[in-house]
């Protein structure tokens, strides 16, 4: 076995390696070559010092970790992915193990929190708990097939309401303080300047700003959407209606307006990350505008210490 960090070249091999993971955790892949790109491109990671994966002699990959920040402040994100193989154990101990090298000395404050998901079922579920890792939240999956969704005539948004895409630098920062205010308060969600919510959204992949959406209501700002764009699955990447004009059908309105732009592009699917517990029914909007669910995954959570010097 070959331990390197992750290089130039390696997308496929690791879009490989997520795929075999998958299939054995939940029967069917999830992950596709952009969320790989996207991983890759995660603002603060150093590939060459915070990535390691595990080759086999073929130059098949078994094991893949990386070690970046976390969007929410003073946390870490790490990500862990295991070909289902003899062995597998073993290489998960010592990616673990390695991971805990590359925290303490990235430690962010006297405690840092580290988090990363994982499927409920995969290989090393009793591992990673094993070695002080605590499940803390869930997500749910989502998505809709387009090709069977009836959209023959854009529906009229409720009186007073209406749709428009972010034409420019003005309206995107609209967007922006839409979402920030909407998710105020939600599990982990971290505030963000606009200047950094604008530079990691140009970095993801499908980035188009003609996937930004604004509701107004009267005027006035009530609701945004996000959508990306890559070629291999189209996804919802933010979705947020403002307190005061939820329970309108604004929130589904957005979606069912970026849906079928999507489709007109060409998309058979979009997919979308909900927080399982979400507190405001976000989950019943994804479901209302025709969304169902794919599956959850667990966000798992170890807090480090740093070590006395």
């Amino acid at each position: 076995m070959r331990w390197r960090a992750v290089k130039d070249g390696d997308i496929e091999e690791i879009f490989d390696l997520f795929g075999r993971s998958e299939h054995a955790a939940i029967g069917r892949r999830e992950t596709t070559r952009a969320d790989v790109r996207d991983l890759l491109a995660s603002p603060g990671l150093y590939v060459a010092s915070r990535t390691m994966v595990v080759e086999s002699k073929e130059g098949r990959l078994s094991g893949l970790v990386a070690l970046h920040p976390a969007p929410q402040a003073g946390q870490l994100r790490a990500h862990l992915v295991l070909a289902p193989a003899d062995g597998a154990t073993d290489t998960a101990r010592a990616l673990l193990h390695l991971l805990d090298k590359w925290v303490l000395k990235d430690a962010l404050d006297v405690t840092t929190p580290v988090t990363m998901f994982q499927l409920p079922n995969c290989p090393a579920h009793d591992l990673i708990a094993a070695e002080g890792w605590t499940i803390v939240h869930s997500y749910t999956r989502l998505s809709i097939d387009l090709g069977t969704t009836e959209f023959r005539e854009p529906a009229q948004p409720p009186l007073g309401v209406r749709l428009r895409f972010a034409a420019d630098d003005q309206d995107r920062r609209a967007v922006h303080s839409v979402l920030e205010n909407a998710l105020a308060g939600h599990w982990n969600h971290r505030r963000h300047t606009f200047a950094e919510f604008d530079r990691d959204q140009r970095q993801r992949d499908g980035y188009d700003p003609a996937l930004w959406w604004l509701a107004e209501v009267d005027g006035s700002c009530a609701g945004a959407v996000i959508a990306r764009d890559p070629s291999e699955r189209a996804w919802i990447a933010w979705l947020g209606v403002l307190d005061a004009y939820r329970g309108g059908g604004i929130g589904t309105q957005l979606l069912r307006t970026v849906f079928r732009l999507l489709r007109d592009r060409g998309h058979h699917s979009v997919g979308v990350d909900v927080d399982t517990h979400n507190t405001v029914g976000a989950l019943n909007v994804y479901r209302a505008a025709g969304m169902s669910e794919r599956g959850t995954a667990d966000q798992w959570c170890k807090t480090y210490a740093q070590r006395p010097y």
